[in-house]
């Protein structure tokens, strides 16, 4: 449908460049600078052929429209390489100060197009009715915005883009960004998008303020139009109803002590080896330089002759992230991966080997991106006017953590304790949740700009999960169930009886402990508070210069057996057999123990911090272990308390915590994993102040070193339980970190180097 045309004064030179196209004129809108008067077509297919004409090739041109035409130049266009190669973003039209206090910007343009740009004289800032335009050079030498490193945009098949705040900048707090969210456009790489003009081809791509999750590649192809989100825009949250738009949680049922795990399936109790794969990195299959499900198919011959029993692959889930974890959706395999038929191939072929299989299932928290988040983001079934509903029953609202932005918030306040050489929490500061996020070291963040504010500790790209609401429990149960009956139709009989016939066979469980986070939820009356917290020093890239920060990771243990509890209980009422291994961090064995109430197994952080110590930084060496029962650094630790009914305090904190209660747990001892220094890199460390500090730079072919890595293993894995292998670990694979501090400066992200690729050849 043709709009109305507007009486205008033409600027004569525009009017001969579009008149002698044989277009027919429409008009520029009003913006925040100044009135427009430049003519355009009005017609979709006209305005396509007008964009050509002034199109060069090579460029990619990002219309941004907004609501009420203003305020485009406060907003800057943060663009990267997603997919295969997930690199830095490029800054584009940034208005805003280069030089901050803190961080150098290093833009790629500093305004939006001009009148001038594409056919005018007038040097203001064009915007019609599709909004301003960002005019994306590929053609140039490309450099990411942060680092000033090189960003190349060639073999590209996906971008991503935000489009931040120039205000919010400036390094002191985190970016704030029109919707508050990475968006992706998957069509990038497709060369039907992409229009033959003079020279060759060009990319035009529409989208707008509240559809950003949509887009547009013409004008005729329905461009987005923007949309006010119910929940910011409600007038009556105002007064004494503001922030009712907060999550809403229930009463959760009581902790009860006695009552008993659910049973470990027997397929698992014979289970002696066991696997981990970091799938990006383990075996590509179709050389697009990332691993993949077909990859570990080649390779189940090489596993078998291994002696793995039990596979475990990283995050599969369709994801915003190299790691994956961060899903997008629970339902789909990444595409960077294959396809769903892939998996279930490869379940199939390693059931037919007698092979167990294990998903990664990360339930703390999600990408931001994931369809939960954005019906929750969107009010869907609030009853709000111009909220989306659906048939799901569910107020999506309340399955993530909303607060408002004046809600009180108490801060612990952490220092330092010279005279027992820890830290302690020294009290509490009296602050609101939009002090907390405006600080150094968040919990909350703000979406968009609005007053409300989501709990995220793993970071503003992860929301965490609201818990204390049963809608949400039961739709994480449901969504767990998914996998474990996804291949109905399978009629294969297998010669292990063991084996899964219809699906996968279990669940690693991610970051068990911080489902319920003390800062998260409010404790109820005889909760019990594991206390940890600390200080880290990390590199902030933005300012330039290393900050040290101090943490507070304390977790409400009573909650978090609740949930588990009731999980495993709801599981295994309908899948008997499945597995559930529990990651919980922590070298504190005592402090996992209680979580044997819910879960079969966990991955024995205290068998790898310790094992060191008994073998090397004990006087008189592997044969000196005359340690107590209750001596954090023994083995008896990880075996005794796990299987205990009994009751155990930690440490001098005062807390008393009951034992796993759990004689049929299967213990998790594992070489290394995705987190920690590589088994040749723990094995090879030094004694630092009564603790084995992981050796960063190993030399290879050396036959100490690698004697001392095989001893280790050796300790490892003949422990009782299921013991794991890291990828690369029976190879010696090393996690030398060295090469990253002479390319970035910096420790941050030190874990990409535990992660690197197999080494299928020499």
């Amino acid at each position: 449908m043709k709009k109305n045309y507007l009486v205008i004064a033409a600027i004569a030179m525009g009017c001969t460049a579009i008149c002698a196209a044989g277009i027919t004129a429409g008009v520029a809108l009003a913006t925040d600078r100044a009135t427009s008067t430049f003519a355009v077509p009005s017609d979709p297919a006209e305005y396509d052929q007008w964009c050509n004409s002034w199109s060069k090739p090579g460029h990619l041109y990002f219309h941004y429209k907004r609501k009420g035409d203003s305020g485009y130049n406060k907003y800057a266009l943060w663009l990267w390489p997603f997919y295969p190669d997930s690199l830095e973003g490029t800054l584009w039209g940034f208005e805003g100060k280069e030089k901050q206090a803190t961080v150098t910007l290093k833009p790629m343009s500093k305004v939006k197009m001009s009148e001038k740009d594409v056919g005018g004289s007038s040097t203001k800032m064009f915007v019609d009715s599709y909004g301003v335009i960002f005019d994306v050079d590929l053609t140039k030498s490309l450099v990411g915005g942060k680092t000033g490193l090189p960003v190349s945009f060639d073999g590209c098949k996906e971008i991503g883009f935000l489009l931040p705040n120039v205000d919010s900048m400036s390094g002191e707090t985190n970016w704030v960004s029109d919707g508050g969210i990475e968006n992706y456009i998957d069509g990038y790489g497709d060369e039907t998008n992409w229009r033959a003009i003079k020279g060759g081809k060009t990319l035009h791509i529409f989208t707008a303020s509240g559809a950003l999750d949509k887009h547009s590649f013409s004008a005729t192809g329905g461009a987005p139009a923007p949309k006010d989100n119910p929940i910011d825009t409600d007038t009556t949250d105002t007064g004494e109803s503001a922030g009712k738009h907060r999550s809403k949680v229930d009463e959760i049922y009581p902790y009860k002590p006695e009552m008993a795990a659910t049973s470990t399936s027997e397929a698992f109790k014979n289970t002696g080896v066991g696997y981990q794969i970091f799938v990006a990195s383990f075996r590509d299959s179709n050389g697009d330089g990332l691993g993949d499900i077909n990859g570990i198919r080649q390779s189940l011959d090489y596993l078998d002759d291994l002696g793995v029993d039990c596979l475990w692959l990283t995050p599969v889930n369709q994801s915003g992230s190299y790691h994956g974890y961060d899903v997008i959706d629970y339902t789909k395999i990444d595409k960077r991966f294959g396809t769903e038929d892939d998996f279930r191939a490869l379940v199939r072929e390693a059931h037919a080997r007698g092979m167990k299989v294990l998903m990664d299932l990360v339930l703390n928290h999600t990408s931001k991106n994931n369809v939960w988040f954005q019906n929750s983001l969107w009010g869907v079934n609030s009853g709000l006017p111009g909220a989306d509903s659906d048939d799901t029953g569910i107020n999506w609202r309340d399955v993530y953590s909303w607060r408002y932005q004046d809600d009180p918030y108490t801060k612990a306040r952490v220092e330092y304790d010279s005279a027992n050489k820890k830290y302690v929490i020294a009290g509490y500061d009296n602050i609101t949740i939009k002090d907390d996020a405006e600080s150094d070291n968040p919990s909350w963040y703000r979406i968009g700009e609005s007053k409300y504010y989501y709990y995220g500790k793993f970071g503003s790209g992860m929301p965490e999960i609201n818990y204390e609401n049963e809608a949400t429990r039961k739709l994480v149960i449901d969504t767990a169930k998914h996998w474990l009956d996804f291949d109905q139709d399978n009629t294969e009989v297998y010669s292990d009886p063991t084996v899964n016939q219809f699906g996968i066979d279990g669940y690693r469980l991610d970051a068990v402990k911080h489902i319920y986070m003390n800062d998260e939820v409010e404790s109820s009356g005889g909760d019990t508070v594991i206390v940890d917290v600390g200080e880290k020093e990390s590199y902030d890239e933005e300012r330039g210069q290393y900050i040290k920060k101090k943490f507070d990771y304390c977790t409400n243990l009573t909650k978090n057996l609740n949930w588990w509890k009731e999980f495993a209980d709801k599981i295994k009422t309908d899948f008997p057999n499945c597995f559930l291994v529990g990651e919980n961090f922590d070298g504190w064995g005592a402090r996992i123990a209680p979580y044997y109430q819910a879960l079969d197994s966990q991955f024995d952080f205290s068998n790898y911090y310790h094992v060191p110590d008994w073998i090397y930084n004990k006087e008189g060496g592997a044969s000196s272990f005359e340690t107590t029962e209750n001596n954090g650094g023994q083995a008896a630790e990880t075996y005794n308390v796990f299987a205990s009914y009994d009751n155990f305090t930690l440490g001098d904190t005062g807390i008393t915590v009951r034992g796993g209660c759990r004689p049929d747990f299967i213990n998790g001892a594992f070489t290394s994993n995705h987190d920690v220094m590589r088994l040749i890199n723990q094995a090879n460390g030094t004694p630092v102040e009564g603790e084995i500090k992981a050796d960063e730079n190993i030399k290879y072919n050396d036959p100490w070193v690698n004697g001392k890595a095989k001893f280790q293993a050796a300790v490892t894995i003949l422990n009782p339980g299921l013991s794991w292998i890291y990828y690369g670990d029976e190879l010696g694979m090393s996690s030398n970190t060295y090469q990253h501090i002479q390319k970035y400066g910096s420790e941050n992200n030190m874990d990409i180097w535990y992660r690197q690729p197999f080494l299928w050849k020499d």
